[in-house]
């Protein structure tokens, strides 16, 4: 072969192949693949939200466990989860949905926060971290942190090693105290809020209360530091704001149909099996000197009785479904406040968030002493009592009225105003510095009714009120204080599952997280 032409022929070559490389580059940028910098923040915002609504009232995981396990509410049917018998697909699903949903689309926010210099949707992103892993640490323990959510990087992570419940809580911390720096009404704007609307000053009371509430939730483990920060935040209220009201609370409004409907609405459709436990009939009813009223939006009259009865937790299906002859009509179904489509979504209220000053006040962790101990405790009450006043007072105009007339009232007075004074003069807790504490997580306890997994992880901090385990429960008389780890782990990520659970303890029902002291 002419050598010119040889040497012509591998020139062209190498230029076809240059070519062909160049549109190879093209087609292999997947269109339907948008980058980050088309990522739209409006709308993970808005999956987020509701993703982890969804997931914290989720049927099995938010009712059947933290509810039942709290014992508000008690299972007539299907009795497994009231016995301690979780489903191991439930506790699956319930660490896929926070990291793999609603907790990558807040990751994926604060990197498009980051890159459109928008300091407003990275502070609620920080928010919304905070909250998802919390609860996955209070569930859990130890648990993937600072390599979580790193499966799209550069240096993609996919198995990430779990870091110490200490040490996210430190973390935590810190990054609520930077969301609040960066939260700015006056700063650019957020879109796809359906918690608040997109008002920056709501999430900074958010981000000021929920760090309220982590701060007390590590207190045992350090009091310094949280007397340090509480302390710091409480005398400075422009620049910590915190809820002042129950129009602050993180709350989902849910829409009214599927499936922007409740989960435990879309659950009634095809099942009847939740009750009111009777751990919580009662005391607010049963029991009570004189009834605490909100019984009557908690729970329903029994269809047999006309009255409210409570189911005790933990019992066999079959003894369950025969209690007092007939388990179904005998006993109070949920409140049709709480089964409703349009039921809320609670994340956290400004009646909780009276009680933790309440005792942080009571422990001397902020200024003010009983006195201020004392305020914060009925505020607590008073605010739960009115949260749904509407539905209250059509309650007690229903069962209480003649009572009520009876007993001196002039008809004048709105009948909710009546209610509640009457239960503060009445009801047996008048606050007493000496027995504060059982009070405090008790009222507490009451006024997280439908806040299933919160109010467990609370319960499981102080071990109050004192609870009575299941009946036929299965944890040889003991009741779960931790979820145990999900079986997915220990096959996708088994080296540092099993770091973590060597760290930890028996990866069971029964192992105590960091902060669970007692």
């Amino acid at each position: 072969m002419n050598k010119i032409f040889k040497y012509l022929l591998i020139g062209a070559l190498l230029v076809s192949i240059g070519s062909c490389t160049d549109e190879l580059t093209e087609i292999n940028e997947n269109p339907n693949e948008p980058a980050l910098e088309q990522a739209a923040p409006d709308m993970l915002l808005t999956n987020a939200i509701e993703q982890l609504s969804d997931r914290v009232h989720n049927i099995f995981l938010g009712h059947e466990m933290g509810s039942c396990w709290v014992q508000h509410m008690a299972k007539v049917q299907y009795t497994d989860e009231d016995r301690y018998i979780p489903r191991v697909s439930v506790i699956n699903a319930a660490w896929s949905s926070l990291y793999a949903t609603s907790g990558q689309d807040v990751a994926l926010i604060k990197q498009v926060a980051e890159l459109r210099e928008n300091d407003n949707y990275k502070g609620v992103a920080l928010v919304l971290e905070a909250y998802i892993t919390s609860l996955l640490t209070d569930l859990y323990g130890d648990v993937p942190y600072t390599q979580a959510w790193q499966g799209s990087a550069s240096e993609a992570i996919v198995s990430p090693v779990y870091d110490s419940q200490a040490s996210i809580y430190t973390a935590l911390i810190a990054n609520l105290e930077t969301a609040n720096s960066l939260l700015d009404a006056s700063g650019s704007s957020i879109k796809g809020d359906i918690l608040y609307d997109n008002d920056i000053d709501s999430w900074k009371k958010f981000a000021n209360s929920l760090r309220l509430r982590l701060l007390l939730r590590m207190s045992a483990r350090d009091e310094g530091f949280v007397t340090t920060e509480m302390t710091k935040m409480l005398n400075a209220p422009e620049t910590y704001p915190i809820f002042t009201g129950f129009v602050d609370d993180a709350q989902l409004n849910y829409l009214g149909s599927a499936p922007n409907n409740h989960p435990i609405n879309e659950n009634r459709k095809t099942r009847d099996d939740h009750r009111v436990s009777a751990s919580l009939i009662d005391l607010l009813y049963t029991d009570a000197p004189s009834a605490d009223y909100r019984v009557a939006i908690y729970a329903e009259l029994a269809e047999a009785s006309s009255d409210f009865v409570g189911l005790p937790n933990g019992m066999k299906s079959s003894d369950a479904a025969n209690y007092l002859g007939n388990g179904l009509k005998q006993t109070s179904e949920l409140g049709e406040l709480y089964t409703e489509a349009t039921a809320p979504g609670v994340l956290m209220t400004y009646s909780e968030l009276q009680f933790i000053l309440a005792e942080a006040a009571h422990k001397a962790y902020i200024p003010g002493g009983e006195a201020k101990a004392e305020e914060y405790y009925y505020e607590g009450i008073k605010s739960s009592y009115y949260k749904y006043g509407d539905e209250l007072s059509e309650k007690l105009e229903m069962y209480w009225k003649t009572a009520f007339i009876s007993w001196g009232w002039d008809q004048v007075t709105p009948i909710l105003d009546y209610g509640y004074q009457d239960f503060i003069d009445w009801g047996g807790w008048a606050y007493d510095p000496a027995n504060a504490m059982e009070q405090i997580a008790t009222q507490k306890w009451v006024a997280m009714f439908d806040q299933g997994l919160q109010s467990w992880i609370e319960w499981r901090r102080l071990d109050l009120p004192v609870l009575t385990p299941a009946v036929d429960g299965v944890l040889s008389g003991q009741m779960p204080i931790r979820v145990f780890y999900p079986s997915d782990e220990y096959s996708r990520n088994k080296t540092n599952v099993e770091a973590a659970v060597a760290s930890q303890g028996k990866d069971d029902l029964l192992t105590p997280v960091w902060w669970d002291v007692n």
